[in-house]
């Protein structure tokens, strides 16, 4: 079976973690000045949309242990930073210019018996102005004629670039988003009900499957329309559809998709033809019949129960359309998300290539699309079709803004 690309968070150079064993000679048990931005890795990347002209972050100078003399720390942003770097690393990066950012301090102090300075605001600005897709390098190196320095993390390599790929995911990790306007009866959870054909999108990143439990829940509806991880009786990190009493495709280890990698989903159903197909970044992955039970598809059925409680007693708290969720808190998702789509057409294999990472809010058939690429907007996600269901976090979001899923499709 064909193997299905990946969606890589970064390439080359950039996933190259710095080494970590080549110090200054000095005793073990002796302090020494470091970055603390460096102490992990020695790149961070600074990657951001077209329409970001400021970005700010901060370090500090930092001793690994206290020491009984003041020590005064010094920064520099030298080119030569930049072509041991590219020599390191196989790269071609151009120096950020200075008129890019700008640091709130060049010297710091770290007081006698503390381990710290106070931090410095590194400010990147008029970032708007910078060309698209192409990775600048700003080095930050520190010095001192107090203290040795802790070699391998004295330099921090900034890689800021303007991208058009996604830069802002939310983690649902213990978490799950809840679209309230489709529990009650109106004509915003009408839309999605009626429906004789569907498409689900959304790009997912597992952080890791839960052996404990059967089902990491995609989004859709339990019981009814869900796109989902495992279930009983299948690989537990097989991409599966719930459709009512079916389970759409067949247990297949093959059809598994790895924890830690970015995909794009597709589910595509018509129900008057029963043609299902799942697609992952584009690809089909797997088509077949599925039998309907009824003439329309309601997302929207806990708008149905409130519209006429009588005709619909038996919705539970179970049918409602979730992202992250399904049935109980037991299912999560645990992973990040984005570009997250319902449609009331079925899109065709081309189309879903074409748009995976962006979409016209305003296309045809689209009826609802939560982008979650709005970080410090709390626990809300709109959505970008003005229609107004917006979704709600069960607990505060946490966003990544430090990621960058490549267009496979550019």
């Amino acid at each position: 079976m064909k193997r299905f690309l990946i969606l890589l968070i970064c390439a080359g150079a950039l996933s190259t973690a710095c080494d970590r064993d080549r110090y200054d000679e000095k005793s073990p048990v002796d302090a020494a000045l470091y970055l603390d931005a460096a102490a992990d890795r020695c790149d961070i990347q600074v990657f951001f949309k077209r329409e970001v002209e400021n970005r700010q972050t901060s370090l500090a100078a930092t001793l690994s242990g206290p020491v009984d003399h003041p020590v005064t720390a010094v920064l520099h942003t030298d080119a030569a930073d930049v072509e041991r770097y590219n020599a390191r690393f196989g790269t071609q990066f151009s120096m950020l210019d200075p008129s890019h950012y700008e640091l709130s301090a060049r010297s710091l102090a770290v007081p006698a018996g503390n381990v710290s300075s106070e931090p410095v605001t590194v400010d990147f600005k008029a970032l708007t102005e910078l060309p698209a897709d192409e990775t600048f390098l700003l080095p930050v190196r520190v010095t001192s004629d107090d203290i040795a320095l802790l070699d391998a993390s004295s330099t921090i390599w900034y890689l800021v670039k303007q991208t058009s790929a996604i830069t802002t995911v939310a983690d649902l990790t213990d978490n799950w988003i809840s679209f309230p306007t489709l529990d009650q009866a109106g004509p915003q959870s009408d839309l999605f009900n009626g429906l004789k054909a569907v498409t689900y999108e959304i790009i997912v990143r597992v952080s890791a499957f839960n052996q404990a439990v059967d089902i990491s829940s995609v989004m859709g509806v339990e019981q009814y329309l869900l796109l989902r991880f495992g279930d009983s009786g299948f690989p537990r990190q097989q991409l599966q559809v719930q459709a009512g009493s079916n389970k759409f495709p067949d247990a297949d280890d093959v059809l598994s998709l790895e924890p830690g990698e970015w995909y794009h989903l597709a589910l595509t159903y018509d129900i008057l033809s029963g043609q299902m197909q799942i697609f992952v970044n584009g690809e089909l992955q797997s088509a077949g019949t599925v039998k309907w039970s009824g003439d329309e598809i309601n997302l929207a059925m806990r708008a149905l129960y409130d519209a006429d409680p009588t005709g619909n007693a038996s919705l539970g708290d179970a049918y409602q359309f979730f992202i992250g969720r399904s049935y109980d808190d037991n299912r999560p998702l645990q992973g990040e998300v984005a570009e997250a789509r319902v449609w009331s057409v079925v899109r065709t294999q081309q189309e879903i290539w074409d748009h995976m990472y962006d979409v016209d809010p305003a296309s045809e058939g689209l009826l609802g699309y939560w982008k979650f690429d709005q970080a410090g907007d709390g626990s809300i996600v709109r959505d970008v079709t003005g229609h107004g269901n917006d979704g709600v976090a069960v607990n505060p979001l946490k966003w990544n803004t430090s990621v960058e899923v490549p267009q496979l499709n550019k």
